[in-house]
């Protein structure tokens, strides 16, 4: 899946996380920083953390009309993360991607469409 940033024209290929699985296993065991795109079908508080993940990353949470809400640096084997606003989407991308977002950018991309 393309996610695009509309702000700023910027778009980066990801993974999807839409299922249990998919969301449990996260960026956990990656020898590299892979971009993926979890879609939690409803806005809450979703806390993260990056435990056996092995780099940090950038934790980019948006809400059901794909705007940006807040956007953390994660560090490896992080015990927790919390997002303070409601999101429906979290975008787990490399440090070097995240810095093309913004809190306030409008992002574009298919939701529903999961990987094979």
């Amino acid at each position: 899946m393309i996610v695009r940033n509309k702000t700023n024209g910027a778009k980066t290929e990801a993974l999807t996380a839409f299922s249990i699985l998919p969301q449990i296993r996260g960026l956990m065991f990656r020898s590299k920083p892979v971009c993926i795109l979890f879609d939690f079908h409803e806005e809450a508080i979703h806390p993260i953390h990056s435990l056996f993940v092995f780099f940090p990353f950038c934790a980019i949470y948006m809400s059901k009309e794909k705007k940006v809400l807040e956007k953390a640096r994660v560090g490896p084997f992080q015990l927790l993360y919390k997002n303070s606003n409601a999101a429906r989407y979290l975008f787990e991308t490399d440090i070097k991607t995240g810095e093309f977002f913004s809190v306030g950018d409008e992002v574009d991309f298919d939701a529903g469409v999961e990987n094979k």
